[in-house]
């Protein structure tokens, strides 16, 4: 479990769900771009609530590790925020095949 804190309130939720906001707000920062984001969490009173964090530029969100488990699901969110990652993430595929024929040797293309 790791406790989250963010705009001066902490919850706490799933180890890898925690890692996962923190690389989407890296994201979103390095795109000068903004979103918003449910997840479950563990407030101070012990109550498990959906908890919707606006991550942008300027977010300050910390993670820090926290002993015991989070026994709630959190599969949802965090197939979630893996294809929110995914979408913005780019790939650069590199290959030692050869691409083929450029446009420029293709006369009638030019």
């Amino acid at each position: 479990m790791k406790r989250i804190s963010y705009a001066e309130h902490v919850f706490a939720t799933d180890d890898h769900l925690a890692d996962l906001v923190l690389e989407y707000a890296r994201l979103l920062a390095r795109g000068d771009s903004s979103d918003t984001v449910t997840v479950p969490g563990r407030t101070q009173t012990g109550s498990i609530e959906p908890i919707t964090l606006l991550i942008g530029p300027a977010s300050q969100i910390t993670a820090w590790p926290e002993d015991g488990p989070f026994d709630t699901d959190v599969s949802d969110a965090v197939r979630d925020l893996e294809h929110r990652i995914r979408a913005r993430t780019t790939y650069i595929v590199e290959t030692d095949e050869d691409p083929g024929p450029s446009l420029d040797e293709f006369d009638d293309l030019a």
